[in-house]
């Protein structure tokens, strides 16, 4: 039987010539049941971890309650929103690895027996909704992993629905060519769905030989488009939200590999890859709150991201978990990706936790689709400074006008924010056009995702334009200032040139530059989006006020300027409400070229 199914694996994949994907030899070493992601000695690891940690024992503590919470509440029942079976997809993912790990962690075989229940039912589904695809991954993630990590338990009746489910509803279903797409997409649909196939592929690879060595192969081919998505630098385009859902999936293949297959086929090894993990944790600024770029949420309190310890452990560089684990001493558990908790503790505790030391840099530069340049002032308190510009395109997925935006924190207070994101759903049911990112598309009236409420510079009363793409042209930094320029003359028609520079000083205060020419009369409007109450207190000055502290902002031009302070209450019925924010900012004339200067100075 062994002899078959090694003759079967090598002639399904002959035809690879290549080190870097799966050959017969490989297969010949699979691993028996659990091989997917964990490794001989990591429960044990684990249990020495928490007993070690009281990070790791507040977090152990967290997902056990939460598995005995679920574990009395009903099984998961077929019910789509909208397009998306997805919130299903997720709750049975969430569910199976809560009591997964929690079988795994006490022995206890209620754990599995519930588990069991809940894989059974959500395999009799009709479907897993292969129209979006998505939904076909993380249910099938799930089954493969519960069925891997609970084998020995299962009943054996149970294995084989759960099997023939995960060939029936999840990978067969890739073979369609209406939902084989994300084949060639360059974004998280990739790495989710590739990751879903490959491990419901080595999950019942012995019950599956030939299928299971193309569903790998198909999936290793696939994968290398998006994964030269982060060069040079790490940059995630979609944003750290969109990075934590990508990049956790992507992370769970290439563990899932190296248990299995006792190879990562060099993935991680892919430019900017593990260099992305500088990216996300400098995306959450001291207050927590992240900076909301493009179609990421508006977190107001910090969250803790396991996936982070994955990293830590393969650079050698426990500054990747000094934020998270600093959080944890005393504060809030918010897990991004909550349903993957439970793989992130494995990766935890292949840290070196006894060495967890704050990241040696205060400056974050990062190439790419989307530019992206951040400082901050410190990793210690709430109060330190925190400013964070980006370049890019709105036609990027997930991309809105903000190219050019920046958040600012001084003295703890988020003076500049974004939006952030508006619910897909919300827009959707509504017969919004959202994923139409053509110019004159319906997505550019959504007012969160326009130009008009983002910190940039816009031409009063017009759209960016779409396809238009902003660099980075340099970075500087001296004893008494530092910062960014970005050429960003392709987002406006009538502009010759327009540059925008962040320069903050050696008392970390802001000043904005914007250097326009243009080729006709125009007003061009500065734009800043605050929480802050406004006020003009001048022909030139703005006074802000939150939470006790106050900032000036003056404006200084060879040309005339006007102050405002306009509402963001949204234009259209089915825009999201916005309180307890507004837009201030400066219209200044051009006729041919001019140079404004808006400087933010905290008012002691």
């Amino acid at each position: 039987m062994i002899r078959l199914f090694l003759l079967l694996l090598f002639s399904a994949i002959v035809s690879v010539a290549q080190a870097q994907y799966p050959t017969a030899e490989h297969y010949s070493q699979l691993k028996p049941h659990p091989r997917l992601i964990l490794r001989s000695d990591d429960v044990a690891r684990l249990k020495q971890a928490v007993d070690t940690s009281p990070q790791m024992a507040r977090l152990d503590n967290y997902i056990l309650t939460r598995a005995d919470k679920e574990i009395e509440k009903p099984v998961v029942v077929y019910k789509k929103q909208g397009k998306r079976l997805l919130s299903v997809s997720r709750q049975v993912l969430e569910r199976v690895l809560l009591w997964s790990y929690a079988y795994l962690v006490t022995d206890d075989v209620s754990y599995a027996q519930r588990a069991e229940k809940e894989m059974l039912a959500s395999a009799a589904f009709e479907n897993w909704n292969p129209s979006h695809f998505l939904d076909v991954a993380e249910m099938t993630t799930a089954l493969a992993l519960g069925y891997d990590w609970l084998y020995d338990v299962l009943s054996e009746q149970a294995r084989e629905v759960i099997a023939q489910a995960i060939l029936q509803k999840g990978i067969l279903g890739a073979e369609n060519e209406r939902q084989m797409w994300f084949y060639k997409s360059n974004h998280n649909w990739n790495q989710v769905c590739n990751c879903g196939m490959a491990l419901g592929a080595l999950a019942i690879a012995e019950r599956e030989p030939e299928l299971a060595a193309k569903m790998v192969e198909k999936s290793l081919l696939s994968n290398g488009g998006v994964m030269k998505t982060y060069a040079p630098d790490g940059v995630y385009y979609e944003g750290s939200g969109y990075w934590s859902y990508g990049t956790w999936f992507e992370v769970v293949m290439i563990e899932a590999l190296r248990s299995a297959l006792g190879h990562s086929f060099d993935l991680e090894k892919s430019e900017g890859f593990l260099q992305s993990a500088d990216f996300v944790n400098f995306m959450t600024a001291p207050s927590g709150r992240t900076f909301n770029y493009s179609d990421c949420g508006s977190s107001i309190k910090k969250s803790q991201n396991p996936l982070l310890g994955w990293f830590a452990a393969e650079r050698g560089d426990m500054g990747c978990i000094y934020d998270d684990f600093r959080s944890l001493e005393s504060g809030e558990i918010r897990i991004e990706e909550r349903r993957m908790l439970p793989i992130g503790m494995f990766f935890l505790s292949r840290c070196n936790l006894s060495a967890i030391e704050p990241p040696s840099s205060k400056i974050y530069v990062g190439q790419g689709e989307q530019p992206i340049y951040i400082y901050r002032g410190g990793w210690e308190t709430k109060n330190d400074t925190y400013l964070a510009t980006k370049g890019g395109s709105a036609s990027l997925n997930h991309g809105h006008m903000d190219a050019g935006s920046f958040v600012y924190e001084k003295d703890g207070v988020r003076w500049s924010i974004d939006l952030g994101m508006q619910n897909y759903y919300s827009l959707e049911s509504k017969g919004v056009k959202l994923w139409d990112r053509k110019q004159n598309s319906q997505r550019w009236d959504v007012y969160r995702l326009s130009a008009e409420p983002h910190s940039t510079l816009t031409i009063k009363g017009e759209k960016h334009i779409v396809e238009a793409c902003v660099t980075m042209v340099n970075t500087f930094e001296s004893e008494r200032k530092w910062g960014v320029t970005y050429d960003m003359t392709e987002l406006f028609e009538p502009l010759t040139k327009s540059e925008r520079t962040f320069v903050m000083d050696v008392n970390e205060n802001l000043t904005v530059i914007d250097n326009v020419i243009s080729s006709k009369p125009c007003t061009i409007r500065w734009t800043m989006c605050t929480n802050a109450t406004a006020k003009i207190v001048g022909k030139n000055k703005i006074l802000l006020e939150q939470a006790g502290k106050r900032m000036l902002l003056r404006a200084n031009s060879s040309r005339h300027i006007v102050p405002f302070i306009l509402s963001n209450d949204p234009p259209h019925s089915y825009d999201a409400p916005n309180p307890n924010s507004c837009r201030v900012g400066f219209d200044v004339s051009v006729r041919k070229k001019v140079k404004l200067f808006v400087q933010l100075a905290p008012v002691r």
